[in-house]
């Protein structure tokens, strides 16, 4: 089997998407506008940041820049909550999580075992990154994705609760 690490990574990222994209695509537009719990990230949020999130991933594997770097103001870790109008249009970021996820389907095609093992271009060079290599990343970066499937999970299980009363 040629580039048997790459395949699998490919196989665990085409979950990861059916993951998020099952609660995504169940949520409408006004749906992802609410938060999971009252101080919660909202749909908006979360949505944006699985955007960046997947968006810097070519960064890291040294195979591109960004499509939204708009987008890291809003919706970075660390950045601060604001009233679900400040953010770009859902429709628009529905549209980015589809961009981001075909350039990064590029990649990962475009990935061998040899160069999974490599550094990934961002490294830090003393040695203080929590990971070190291209797999590493990539595996990193799923289950950050797959924890955010889970919030859209919660989210819409609380509107189809809301919905039902």
């Amino acid at each position: 089997m040629e580039n048997p690490v790459a395949k699998h990574l490919m196989m665990q990222w085409e979950w990861m998407l059916n993951w998020v994209n099952g609660p995504l695509g169940s949520l409408s537009d006004e749906d992802l506008l609410n938060t999971i719990t009252e101080s919660g990230n909202s749909g908006i949020w979360i949505l944006g940041h699985l955007v960046i999130s997947d968006d810097d991933f070519s960064l890291y594997m040294g195979k591109g820049d960004f499509i939204y770097p708009g987008y890291r103001e809003y919706f970075a870790s660390g950045s601060v909550q604001r009233p679900v109008n400040d953010y770009p249009p859902v429709k628009e970021l529905r549209e980015a999580w589809i961009n981001v996820c075909e350039k990064n389907r590029t990649i990962y095609l475009s990935l061998t075992d040899e160069e999974l093992e490599q550094p990934h271009a961002r490294i830090n060079v003393e040695g203080e990154d929590f990971v070190k290599t291209k797999a590493e990343v990539a595996g990193v970066w799923q289950f950050h994705q797959v924890y955010h499937a889970g919030q859209l999970g919660v989210l819409l299980s609380k509107i189809r609760k809301q919905k039902s009363l």
